[in-house]
């Protein structure tokens, strides 16, 4: 969740506040607090929440982890600068979906869709998504590979060994979404199926277990 100060003066963050308001009937409850150069996460979020964000550049943004639905409400950031008087403050209202399946089931033949997607509310450039497979005696295996040079403006994809000319993306990258789809489904596909999406130095993790069953057969 993105809370950036944009300021021409050269001025450094003194506090920084995350505080969630869960909604009526509820009480706010703080999230994360920064001082004097110590981060500290409150309460039921210990070890879920961080900042991500550059301290020098006035950068306070949160990173949630694990997000339960108890999540759920607006996040408010408020920023303090070292001699300044005035707060600086952004709301930002998060929706909590249903979790996604971590476990699918296809025939052998058919295709498969596998989602894999990075919610975030800061702007940033996906620069890598990897899927790699690990079956039960196979060691682990490339799947899929893009990966986006930005000084260069260029993009790469590529499927590999036996998964090559069967896997496409299918996610908006622009969107943080590296989905993929799994065509003509072989038996030996069953196995992990581990997504990477990369965002700079930020990494978001994603393991999809794929039960492949027989062919159904055919009817004379």
């Amino acid at each position: 969740m993105g809370c950036v100060f944009q300021s021409t003066e050269d001025k450094c963050i003194f506090k920084i506040d995350w505080i969630l308001s869960p909604g009526e009937h509820a009480k706010d409850e703080y999230v994360l607090y920064y001082y004097s150069n110590l981060s500290v996460p409150i309460g039921r979020f210990q070890n879920r929440v961080h900042l991500m964000g550059d301290i020098l550049c006035n950068d306070g943004s949160l990173l949630l982890q694990d997000v339960q639905e108890a999540d759920q409400g607006t996040y408010t950031c408020e920023i303090r600068l070292k001699g300044e008087s005035q707060v600086f403050k952004k709301a930002v209202v998060l929706h909590v979906l249903p979790e996604e399946p971590k476990e699918l089931v296809v025939r052998v033949g058919e295709l498969i869709q596998m989602g894999c997607v990075f919610q975030s509310t800061e702007v940033k450039h996906v620069t890598k998504v990897e899927w790699i497979f690990s079956g039960r005696r196979a060691k682990e295996e490339i799947v899929f590979r893009y990966y986006h040079k930005l000084r260069m403006s260029a993009e790469y994809s590529q499927s590999w060994g036996h998964f090559q000319n069967r896997v496409n993306l299918v996610g908006e990258i622009f969107r943080n979404d590296g989905s993929i789809m799994l065509q003509g489904v072989r038996e030996s596909d069953g196995g992990n199926y581990t997504c990477s999406i990369h965002l700079g130095n930020l990494v978001f993790k994603k393991t999809i277990v794929l039960h492949v069953s027989p062919e159904e057969p055919r009817k004379w």
